[in-house]
C-alpha cells in the first residue's frame, strides 16, 4: 500500500471513530430490553446499528394483570396502542372469546389518526402482543 493511500485509509478511521466518540458524548447511544433484560436492540435514537434475532417473548393475559379465570375468556388478536401525546404508555386491548373487535376499533383508532394528523408509532393488532421495549441511553465523558 501506497504511503498516500494509508494516509487516507487513517484518516477516515479517525473520521469514523471521532464521530462515534461525538454521538457517545452527545448522548446519541440507545439500547432496548425486554422484560428479562434480554437485549434487544443497540445503536443511534430510531436506528438501531443492531437488532436481536431472537424477537421478545408474547406477553400473556396473566402477565399484564388478568386472573388465571379472566384470561380464560380472552382470545384472538390484541389491539395495542403505542404511546402518543396523551397517553405516555402502551395499553393493550383483550377482547373476550366470540366478541373480537380488534380490526373494528383498530379501523376507527387509525381514522381518527389521520383525521388529528397524529404522528409517531401507529396501533395495530397482533396475535403475539409484546412487552414494550425498556430503553437506555449512554452519556459518556
Amino acid at each position: 500500500m501506497s504511503k498516500k493511500r494509508a494516509t487516507v485509509v487513517v484518516r477516515r478511521v479517525i473520521l469514523v471513530v471521532v464521530a462515534i466518540c461525538c454521538c457517545a458524548l452527545a448522548g446519541c447511544f440507545e439500547w432496548t430490553e425486554d422484560q428479562q433484560g434480554n437485549l434487544q436492540s443497540v445503536g443511534l435514537p430510531g436506528v438501531p446499528i443492531w437488532k436481536s434475532k431472537t424477537p421478545p417473548a408474547p406477553l400473556t393475559p396473566s402477565e399484564v394483570g388478568f386472573t388465571p379465570e379472566e384470561a380464560s375468556k380472552v382470545s384472538g388478536p390484541v389491539l395495542v396502542e403505542p404511546p402518543h401525546e396523551s397517553v405516555k404508555a402502551y395499553r393493550y386491548r383483550y377482547y373476550q372469546t366470540g366478541q373480537n373487535r380488534c380490526q373494528e376499533d383498530l379501523n376507527k383508532l387509525l381514522a381518527e389518526r389521520a383525521a388529528s394528523s397524529a404522528t409517531g408509532l401507529a396501533p395495530y393488532c397482533t396475535e403475539t402482543p409484546t412487552a414494550p421495549p425498556s430503553k437506555g441511553d449512554a452519556l459518556i465523558f
